[in-house]
């Protein structure tokens, strides 16, 4: 399998690509999805290849070309590529095989193709060099008179293309989401992102099954249908559309779960601002994701059912899906509060405080720096950076081994169960061995050094390549204890998507001591995360606390 096109370096060192580079590009995505997706591939979908892989060279480039390109409807007067001999005779071969057709349908789309002064030409009569081309084009779309399209397609000819949807289904198989862009190659091979080497990883599907990767397809269909409805029509009007669906069948896939549970949270936030609480009631209750189950505490407490609110608010402390939502549990069944702040507000109220005199621009965390320098301290602005720096330079070796196969293509920048509980089980072992194997803060520092000198550069989500982050990591192992330090790793390793966040803002230090702050000035809150990661540390004998900031 051809994994890349050729490509030459110029005298002035930047990379050429072949000028039929983006062929190559898709037709190794078609290859890559043979060879390890084939199952996931209806018959439509084999067809669709097949006729594809018939076409001549120049109707191949040009529909990738269109493929690559935004929208689905095309001047043919506007297309122009060298690289392509007959662009009139590859046009043809694609309206024979019914990619494309030079007969759309009548849409308003068609008239964004054009520009206002092109409308004025089409439509002298109506004046639209005087109006705004949105205005332009609102008329249009309401008029909605065939002969409008009529005119249009007599004085120009429009391409309509027909496979988009297929397409997608395709790109979605490679990249397991609905957003993955054919230029990630190009951003790749060019040199703009260095990607860790997975050239002898056995790449894995995303999907176990057809049904399943169906599943993510329709939601991701639904999702942004309603996005676009939410704009235009009423909520009774997308309630009806929403209500039709028996998202059950979608949702019953790992896989789809992911990105039903965002959706759902995003109907039942949208239905419940719009005062149809019974019905966000429903779609929260499909969501397995906070804020889904304090949503629905606080809809049926308004709604005067508070034994029904005090039953999911104890199944939520029972086992709760993040920090966040166990102190929303916390302070609901102790009646503490309606809200979440008292607990965090009363953590802030009993912290330390600092004065800051004569406070000129710079955010609060450099006046907190620059308050500590002065006292001989050192110090950075450190907050997440720093944790998810240490954990993606420990770990990189159990991130990018082939063992655990959660890499599923060649351009993927991190493991895809990074961010779900299977990334802590199905490498337990692995993470508590290597936490275990590290007994002297030397050796850890070594080990992070090596790591660091090695990947530098490379794209890895969690690691911030800027040259603070190697000293700031030898500080913070100099003084911290290291026990803690690795337990502080482990944890995050088994939430990372909610872990990774919430650390204190600042970290300072010298000769003899150190101190983790999270900054508050005045009016701030806490978040639940923060809290989490402050008794955490504490609990590690790792020192962090909230600093309140006064300015005078």
């Amino acid at each position: 399998m051809k994994q890349q096109p050729e490509k030459t370096i110029s005298e002035d060192g930047k990379v050429i690509l072949p000028p039929k580079y983006y062929l190559d590009y898709f037709q190794y995505l078609l290859d890559f999805i043979r060879t390890g997706s084939a199952h996931l591939l209806s018959p439509d979908d084999e067809s669709f290849i097949a006729t594809f892989e018939s076409l001549s060279e120049d109707a191949r480039c040009l529909f990738v070309r269109m493929m690559n390109r935004k929208g689905e409807y095309f001047r043919m007067e506007k297309l122009s590529y060298e690289e392509i001999e007959s662009i009139p005779q590859a046009t043809e071969e694609l309206v024979e095989v019914e990619f494309i057709s030079l007969d759309p349908p009548d849409d308003y789309l068609l008239f964004r193709l054009f520009t206002k002064a092109e409308l004025h030409r089409l439509y002298p009569d109506r004046e639209y060099n005087k109006m705004k081309k949105d205005d332009i084009l609102l008329e249009l779309a309401e008029a909605e008179k065939h002969a409008d399209y009529e005119l249009l397609r007599s004085e120009h000819t429009t391409i309509h293309f027909l496979v988009q949807e297929q397409i997608e289904y395709l790109k979605l198989l490679f990249f397991g989401h609905a957003h993955g862009m054919m230029t990630e190659f190009v951003i790749r091979d060019i040199g703009n992102v260095k990607l860790e080497n997975l050239d002898n990883h056995d790449f894995t599907p995303w999907f176990d099954s057809q049904e399943e990767a169906r599943s993510v397809f329709e939601l991701y269909k639904w999702d942004y249908t309603i996005r676009h409805a939410m704009s235009v029509m009423l909520p009774e009007e997308i309630l009806e559309l929403a209500g039709a669906v028996n998202w059950s069948v979608f949702l019953q896939h790992p896989k789809s779960r992911k990105i039903g549970d965002r959706f759902m949270l995003r109907l039942g936030e949208y239905f419940e601002k719009a005062g149809l609480s019974e019905d966000a009631l429903n779609f929260y209750s499909l969501a397995r994701k906070h804020p889904a189950r304090e949503r629905r505490i606080r809809i049926l407490e308004k709604l005067g059912e508070v034994e029904a609110a005090r039953e999911i608010a104890e199944v939520a402390l029972d086992n709760p899906y993040n920090a966040s939502e166990e102190l929303f549990a916390k302070d609901y069944l102790g009646k503490k509060s309606k809200r979440n702040y008292r607990t965090t507000t009363a953590r802030i109220n009993e912290s330390p405080e600092i004065t800051i005199t004569n406070p000129v621009g710079h955010r609060v965390e450099a006046h907190a720096l620059a308050y500590y320098a002065e006292r001989g301290f050192e110090g950075e602005h450190t907050e997440n950076h720093l944790w998810k720096g240490l954990f993606g330079l420990f770990f990189w070796d159990i991130l990018y081994d082939q063992q655990h196969a959660t890499f599923h293509h060649p351009l993927q920048r991190t493991p895809s169960d990074l961010h779900t509980e299977d990334f802590y089980t199905n490498r337990k072992e692995a993470l508590l061995k290597k936490t275990k194997a590290f007994r002297t803060k030397k050796k850890i520092i070594t080990h992070l050094e090596e790591v660091y000198t090695e990947k530098q550069g490379i794209n890895n989500r969690l690691v911030s390549w800027h040259d603070s982050l190697l000293p700031t990591i030898r500080a913070c192992i100099g003084h911290l204890p290291l026990k803690g330090l690795l337990n502080v790793l482990l944890e995050m390793s088994k939430n990372v998507k909610d872990n990774r966040a919430g650390f204190p803002d600042l970290f300072i230090w010298n000769d003899k001591t150190y101190h983790f702050y999270e900054i508050k000035s005045p009016n701030d809150h806490l978040s639940s995360q923060q809290l989490f990661w402050i008794d955490f540390l504490n609990q590690q004998k790792i020192k962090a606390d909230i600093l309140r900031v006064k300015y005078h």
